[in-house]
């Protein structure tokens, strides 16, 4: 009797444990790549523009869209908008006490990958 109290406990261990888990990460594999599509050009610009784009998901969400209304959604603004948004928090043009010290930070280089990589975010 002991031992089959232990397999229930056990089993139903194992049930919660599998109701409890993450159904995306359980599907991941079977999920086609959105970005297979692209260019080795364009799946660079994705590698890098991920690793330079960490301080923005910070508001703005990890793929661009925002999970907080405060911070709008970038994801979707073509490359031009983005850049010359980019630019003009730069330049003092356009003023904002958190994206004005963020954008005199980057460089040309920056800001150029960066509006490429949303706009391939956006296209995915």
């Amino acid at each position: 009797m002991n031992q089959l109290v232990r397999l229930l406990i056990f089993v139903s261990i194992g049930i919660l444990a599998a109701a409890c888990s993450d159904p995306d990460n359980a599907t991941e594999a079977a999920r086609p790549d959105p970005f297979a599509h692209l260019t080795a050009e364009q799946q660079e610009i994705l590698q890098q523009g991920q690793a330079r784009a960490n301080s923005c998901a910070a508001c703005h969400g990890p793929q661009g869209i925002s999970r907080n209304r405060m911070y709008p959604s970038i994801v979707g603004l073509s490359e031009s908008e983005f850049k010359q948004a980019l630019l003009d928090y730069r330049t003092g043009e356009r003023t904002n006490p958190l994206m004005s010290p963020q954008a005199r930070g980057l460089s040309d280089e920056d800001i150029e990958l960066l509006a490429a990589y949303y706009a391939l975010l956006s296209s995915g």
